[in-house]
């Protein structure tokens, strides 16, 4: 613990001079259950961000309401809000620049009165250069039983990647081709039924490939296993293959990352699978891996595996989605589950180009199930957008939330110092700092009582140790502040399960 107050004074001081700030926040836009999906810019002290919103006062095939637009600028306010669709299912977030005078930003809606994704329809839309207003909106040429999930930008073309049919056997996989004003040029089907496509990257020489899964039909839904292909810019498959059921590598899905030329695939293997589907590892654990593939014959080349657990004791299962390429090394945003059904922590992993863990950073928010969706590199660390979801999804909470870390995945200085910290995201829910302003003592109290303060350390804003109390795992905790002046001041909480929280408070008499 020792170590760790060390670091974090430096890093306060270093960020001190620098005025930079590393945050996590949360945002009321229209005032529903929200949700930040990713970014598609960003610049000084302003950052572009698309996101949806739902209502859970009403029914479930009717919860999905709008797609919106808006702009962050100084860390907290968020201006030039507009929305892009509403009754839209889901936001396909293609971004394509125009010219620097405007942005084209595709949507798909689709009829809430469809139980299946069999009335969907997709718009192009031409923002402003500011992003408050959408100047044309043209439909696109897409058949209405087409759904897509996945769309790239080639040159001066977009593919949108999908399938025709619901998600089963029966469905066939395909892409369209546009120009960036939205005409249809063709659409090529791929071959084979039951495909489901999650992503494409493109490849050394011009062509795609895909990830996703396939149906085998042998037990319903379960019967889905990672598939990835490779096909020509007609549709035509140069190969495909298959992770063998039998193996360590049986999973549901697979998503494709292209690093400098090179392919790698991620995926998740769940502990919940019959046993006889696959050779058991770490037990009935679920674990997430990463293969790196040869381009040329979609043969593995090597295979990692990474059992993830907050307290080594127990697999849980995780959701290892697509990595982000960045400055030669690969990072992934993790759903993990602490129980079956709560995805509470996110983890930010990042990774060589063989497959090596260098480090693991973990965010929890008190009493909600966490999710991650889009991970944006940025000149001096990362943006992750997502949200955190009440377990019923009844209250309509406004939890749409955005995590601004450093280079090291911190967003509490210091949390490098080891790497099972979990960073909590939202301190005002779990600890409570009384009276701020204060005058000669201040109260820190644990909102959850099975949050257990362990340590204390109250520092200055240029980054001194001014106090450190052992509090020896208490919910509650008393400082005396008369020897301390007029001011700002920041306090660390550090529970007994290796978690912590920043808190300011003032001094004032």
């Amino acid at each position: 613990m020792k170590k760790i107050v060390i670091i974090f004074i430096l890093l306060v001081s270093i960020n001190s001079i620098n005025a930079q700030q590393y945050y996590s926040k949360m945002f009321d836009v229209y005032g529903n259950w929200e949700s930040f999906s990713e970014t598609f810019g960003s610049k000084k002290d302003t950052t572009f961000l698309v996101g949806f919103n739902a209502n859970f006062f009403v029914a479930d095939s009717t919860r999905f309401q709008s797609v919106f637009i808006t702009t962050l600028i100084q860390d907290s306010i968020l201006v030039n809000k507009i929305l892009v669709a509403k009754d839209s299912f889901n936001v396909t977030g293609l971004m394509i620049d125009k010219n620097g005078k405007s942005k084209k930003f595709i949507n798909s809606t689709l009829d809430l009165r469809e139980k299946t994704y069999l009335q969907v329809t997709y718009f192009l839309n031409e923002l402003s250069n500011n992003n408050d207003s959408i100047l044309t909106k043209k439909q696109l040429s897409i058949s209405n039983n087409f759904y897509s999930k996945y769309w790239i930008k080639v040159d001066n073309s977009f593919y949108c990647f999908g399938q025709i049919g619901n998600y089963d056997l029966t469905s066939t996989t395909g892409f369209y081709k546009f120009d960036l004003n939205g005409e249809k040029s063709k659409y090529n089907p791929i071959n084979g039924s039951g495909k489901i496509i999650n992503n494409v990257v493109e490849t050394k020489d011009g062509n795609f490939l895909i990830a996703g899964l396939k149906y085998f039909g042998i037990s319903g839904n379960d019967s889905a296993f990672a598939w990835y292909a490779k096909v020509d810019t007609l549709g035509n498959i140069l190969w495909e293959q298959v992770l063998n059921r039998g193996s360590e590598l049986m999973c549901e899905y697979v998503w494709a990352t292209n690093a400098n030329g090179n392919i790698y695939l991620t995926g998740t293997n769940y502990a919940n699978y019959p046993s006889s589907w696959y050779r058991t590892v770490y037990g009935d654990s679920s674990f997430s891996y990463m293969l790196k593939i040869n381009e040329n014959n979609g043969k593995i080349e090597w295979q990692k595996r990474f059992l993830y657990s907050i307290n080594q004791t127990r697999g849980l299962m995780s959701s290892m989605g697509g990595m982000t390429y960045y400055n030669g090394y690969l990072y992934s945003l993790i759903r993990h589950n602490v129980t079956n059904t709560s995805n509470q922590y996110v983890m930010f992993a990042k990774f060589d180009l063989e497959g090596n863990m260098i480090w693991k950073r973990l965010f929890q928010q008190a009493d909600y199930s966490n999710r991650a969706y889009s991970l944006t590199p940025i000149d001096d660390g990362f943006l992750i957008c997502g949200d955190a979801k009440d377990s019923t999804h009844t209250k309509g909470d406004s939890d749409a939330w955005l995590i601004k870390t450093d280079s090291n995945g911190c967003i509490i200085p210091g949390c490098n110092a080891t790497d099972n910290v979990v960073q909590i995201i939202n301190p005002e829910r779990v600890f409570t700092v009384y009276p701020n302003p204060a005058q000669n003592e201040i109260n820190v109290s644990s909102i959850n009582l099975t949050q257990k303060i362990e340590n204390l350390a109250v520092y200055n804003m240029q980054g001194q140790l001014l106090k450190s109390i052992n509090t020896k795992a208490n919910n509650q905790q008393t400082i005396n502040i008369e020897d301390l002046v007029n001011g700002n001041y920041l306090l660390i909480i550090t529970t007994d399960k290796q978690q912590m929280a920043g808190k300011k408070f003032v001094v004032e008499r």
